[in-house]
């Protein structure tokens, strides 16, 4: 939708785009709309979220969620309380991430931010999967008394080593993607099998109703 920079500025103005690509997806009468932007849907602070998708659905009547909404879900699915949050924002748009978890219930105890803030810069890092092991396993060994590891931003390529790095924490790893995934298929009603998702999700799916 024309996002250049990762400012708190930008991903608002952002949002002021999003009707109008919603009503094209509607034209292929679609059973969901994903709001796919992390950031983008928690930079107004708490219960911003929401309010994309009442926008949304009030448009062009499809149900919708945001990234942010079902990163929600996920950690309320798996008790998910304290958690290390590592991704390419600057601190700026963290401060804002970590007040929104916050007033969910979640606490940060870790942080890294990376303070990419062109979008150019952070589409590098979807050939770099390795930088975010690295973070993440930096991340448990310094706070070991979280319950997850979270791995913010859409345009992280972290999907590819959450199996990994589960099996080599014992805590639950969740990328802004794989969240996304589950709370789709969360808000769509279908029971995936566990095979089909990642450790994390095994017993939260069955929560589906």
């Amino acid at each position: 939708m024309g996002l250049t920079e990762t400012t708190p500025e930008s991903l608002a103005e952002m949002r002021k785009q999003s009707l109008a690509e919603a009503k094209k997806l509607s034209y292929g009468l679609m059973d969901l709309i994903l709001y796919g932007c992390t950031s983008g849907s928690f930079i107004g602070g708490p219960g911003y979220d929401e309010e994309i998708i009442r926008e949304i659905e009030s448009a062009v009547g499809i149900p919708t969620t945001t990234t942010s909404s079902c990163v929600l879900k996920a950690f309320a699915d798996l008790g998910v309380k304290k958690i290390a949050l590592i991704g390419p924002y600057i601190k700026e748009v963290f401060n804002a991430e970590i007040k929104f978890f916050e007033s969910h219930g979640v606490d940060t105890l870790y942080l890294k931010a990376m303070e990419y803030r062109y979008v150019k810069d952070i589409a590098l890092l979807q050939w770099k999967p390795y930088v975010f092991y690295h973070m993440a396993k930096e991340a448990y060994e310094k706070a070991k008394e979280i319950d997850a590891i979270f791995i913010t931003c859409m345009a992280s390529p972290a999907i590819k080593i959450i199996d990994t790095l589960e099996q080599e924490t014992g805590v639950y790893v969740i990328s802004s993607n794989s969240a996304s995934l589950y709370g789709s298929l969360k808000k769509l009603g279908i029971k995936a099998a566990c095979r089909e998702l990642w450790k994390s999700f095994c017993e939260a799916i069955t929560k589906i109703e």
